[in-house]
């Protein structure tokens, strides 16, 4: 969702401090520029409304189309939670990532004015589930595709 931040400026990215007014609205761009990255790749469709839309707010206060309630796509208003619970939980160049109980009241506070409520509500409902998971040790992923197909994929559970 976030391809578009590949034609931002590092300098803007990796900011230790606050953005100038100017440097937000180059950020804002992102979403844009990742619909023009992945323009005509046909497999790529059904996910170009996340790539625009995933800043988008309850609201109608998000970019880039002001888009208000359910006129953002669905896709794009479960990315913008998991994205945003994504960011404020992570460290970043220019602050240390935020306590959970801090994410909860922001999160809680944000339902109904930025994100669709009825996600925020389902994001709760699994987030203890998706805590434990973030905390997990995993094996590093190697970048080289050529051993992603030398490694064993896990099988799907049996349907019951």
């Amino acid at each position: 969702h976030d391809i578009g931040k590949i034609g931002i400026d590092d300098n803007v990215l990796r900011k230790p401090g606050p953005l100038t007014p100017t440097e937000f609205e180059h950020i804002k761009t992102h979403p844009e520029l990742g619909c023009r990255i992945l323009e005509g790749v046909k497999q790529l469709d059904m996910v170009m409304p996340v790539v625009r839309h995933h800043h988008e707010a309850w609201n109608g206060a998000g970019y880039p189309a002001g888009l208000k309630g359910e006129e953002t796509p669905l896709l794009a208003r479960i990315v913008a939670v998991a994205d945003s619970i994504d960011a404020m939980s992570s460290d970043r160049p220019y602050r240390k990532g935020i306590p959970d109980e801090k994410l909860d009241t922001i999160l809680r506070d944000g339902a109904g004015k930025q994100w669709d409520a009825e996600i925020v509500g389902a994001a709760f409902k699994v987030r203890d589930e998706l805590r434990r998971i973030g905390k997990e040790e995993r094996h590093p992923l190697s970048l080289d595709v050529t051993d992603w197909h030398a490694q064993p994929v896990a099988a799907e559970p049996a349907a019951v």
